[in-house]
């Protein structure tokens, strides 16, 4: 078990980050971990699973004391189609339950990278959802042209209808229940369910869990997975989630719409995690395409 597991009490649910080779995934990265040991303490278990072969961003790792999983995930470039490549990293929250430095773990906390920690997580690591639980994604009801999905698994046949519309569970925060998953072979069935509709998905790895997993998905409270772009993120939110705009991505008009609110004094707080150094790319992001 990584060092960063360990740390805690004994139950501790450790939090998990997933990420691939895109270099601004690791000032994200960074500052969730930073904000995650503010919040809860310097030795909150966490982990970050990673699929790739860069030795940089393996060091960069290292120095930031974040323990890394490294793994082969069954759902990688060769079964992913390449409009989905661009967030791979991303897939990988599926496989959790497979996950040999999680096995002796009953749950766990997943979050994307581009969040920001801001209060007290015991609440939610308190709760105990069956498969797993997760907030209402910020948007409309997402449409979907069909009306079941098929798939095999040890030489059975298995439909899973699907809900017409899908108000959709987003999938920047989920706390899973990886003993469920692991119990009668449910994570098995599920990437068998992925691996044969990934042409017929529409949100990336959010569209499997929630066709998947429908109405076994609990609902957590906004809160717990708040866009700074949200009325009163700032005040209510304890997982504030950058969902659309990144930090530094000030200037471009695709994405005006979002940058209201508390985007900018979130953004200011999010800033404040990095070192002068790690600042001075951020700026140059933010001068060159923010």
């Amino acid at each position: 078990m990584p060092a960063g597991l360990a740390g805690g009490s004994v139950n501790a649910i450790p939090t998990v980050f997933c990420i691939d080779d895109n270099p601004r995934y690791l000032p994200l990265l960074r500052v969730a971990a930073r904000s995650l040991r503010a919040t809860q303490g310097a030795d909150a278990p966490c982990l970050c699973v990673y699929a790739g072969n860069d030795q940089t961003l393996l060091d960069s790792l290292d120095r930031e004391g974040i323990p890394c999983a490294r793994y082969t995930p069954a759902l990688d470039k060769a079964t992913i189609p390449q409009r989905f490549h661009r967030a791979i990293g991303a897939f990988l929250k599926l496989e959790l339950a497979l996950l040999p430095e999680l096995a002796d773990m009953s749950y766990c906390l997943y979050c994307d990278v581009d969040v920001l920690f801001l209060r007290p997580l015991d609440e939610l690591l308190a709760r105990r959802p069956r498969y797993m639980a997760m907030a209402r994604e910020q948007t409309a009801p997402f449409f979907h042209e069909y009306e079941r999905l098929s798939y095999t698994w040890q030489g059975k046949a298995y439909t899973v209808p699907m809900p017409f519309p899908i108000w959709t569970f987003s999938s920047g925060v989920v706390l899973f229940h990886l003993h469920q998953l692991r119990k009668h072979s449910h994570i098995h069935n599920f990437l068998a369910f992925c691996s044969q509709n990934l042409e017929r998905i529409g949100n990336l790895d959010q569209s499997l869990l929630n066709y998947f997993f429908g109405k076994r998905i609990e609902r957590l409270e906004s809160r717990w997975n708040c866009p700074p772009y949200r009325r009163n993120a700032a005040q209510e939110g304890h997982i504030i989630h950058f969902h659309g705009p990144k930090p530094w991505e000030i200037r471009r008009p695709l994405w005006n719409d979002l940058r209201i609110h508390d985007f900018w004094p979130l953004r200011e707080t999010w800033k404040s995690f990095l070192h002068t150094d790690e600042l001075s790319a951020i700026e140059a992001w933010e001068a060159r395409d923010g």
